[in-house]
């Protein structure tokens, strides 16, 4: 049994796989397993998986017939040996010390969950840090770590993320949409008991033109807004949270849902109205004395007066 196995997603990025994977094997946590999964592509992605699994015996390479970044991960998940799981999109790198250093926190701490930073690089400006990189780790309760991944505080990103394999027992990734991190990151944070976040930035998240958060579609927005309503049911009915930080904890989520359902109103189509009917429903989930930005506070009034 490895101590992490490291699941790679991979569709259609023969261009990028290389690089990715050379930042893997570099890692110096040398107990690791790592699963390709080659989901449907029709460029040579397949082919280079098992090339490069050649020069590696640690590497294993699984096909899968179905296009589906959730449904790689999480047939990848299903033959992992690992301790802990770790996710790679394909197109992206990590740091050499990242799950040397994740790991030995997990089990200095028993963990369920250990949370990193992230950068986004670009082929044509230099990298953009969004969070601290002051080093500094923080052992969190559940409840608290899951409060952060609300506020925005921490990365959602599904792949910053070092998770106990005992967490996929009970849930795995959401299959067949979109944005599928933001609709599932904060209920694994909420399952895992206790938890870490790192301030430092071991993933590198890289930003190109055609890749799934640049496409902008009816479908996007609208699995985008379903994924906040996920955050925003779990608030609405979380007894842990008194009314008043019920209103606190939705506002990052509340404005960035009602950003998104404008989208979807504007682009859905007639056989898209009862759709778009229901999401706007949703507006209810919102905590009452939530106090709005101005556009999302706008957007909600329309809703609730021209639209339902």
């Amino acid at each position: 049994m490895a101590k992490v196995s490291v699941i790679v997603p991979v569709h259609n990025t023969a261009k990028y796989l290389e690089k990715c994977v050379e930042s893997i094997i570099a890692q110096t946590l040398n107990d690791i397993e790592i699963i390709l999964v080659e989901n449907a592509s029709t460029d040579n992605s397949l082919e280079l998986c098992h090339q490069i699994a050649q020069a590696d015996n640690r590497i294993k390479v699984l096909h899968i017939d179905k296009a589906d970044l959730s449904t790689a991960r999480n047939e990848g998940i299903k033959i992992a040996t690992g301790e802990y799981i770790g996710l790679v999109d394909s197109d992206d790198t990590i740091e050499p010390n990242m799950y040397e250093d994740m790991y030995t926190l997990a089990i200095q701490h028993d963990l369920g969950l250990v949370n990193c930073n992230c950068r986004s690089t670009y082929d044509d400006r230099p990298p953009k840090y969004n969070f601290s990189q002051d080093g500094s780790i923080r052992i969190l309760s559940a409840e608290e770590m899951t409060t952060l991944n609300f506020l925005g505080e921490i990365p959602r990103n599904a792949c910053v993320n070092l998770y106990h394999k005992r967490l996929f027992e009970q849930m795995l990734f959401p299959e067949n949409v979109y944005h599928e991190d933001r609709a599932s990151t904060f209920l694994f944070m909420s399952k895992c008991r206790r938890g870490a976040i790192i301030n430092k930035s071991y993933y590198n998240y890289y930003q190109r033109t055609g890749s799934i958060i640049h496409t902008k579609s009816y479908i996007h927005y609208r699995d985008f807004a379903l994924a906040c309503c996920k955050s925003l049911e779990y608030i609405y009915n979380c007894d842990s949270y008194v009314p008043e930080q019920k209103a606190i904890v939705a506002k990052y989520i509340a404005d960035t849902f009602l950003r998104k359902l404008r989208h979807v109103i504007a682009l859905g189509k007639k056989s898209d109205k009862e759709e778009v009917l229901q999401l706007c429903n949703k507006v209810s989930l919102i905590p009452y004395g939530t106090k709005l930005s101005l556009k999302p506070r706008l957007i909600k009034f329309y809703v609730e007066k021209f639209v339902l």
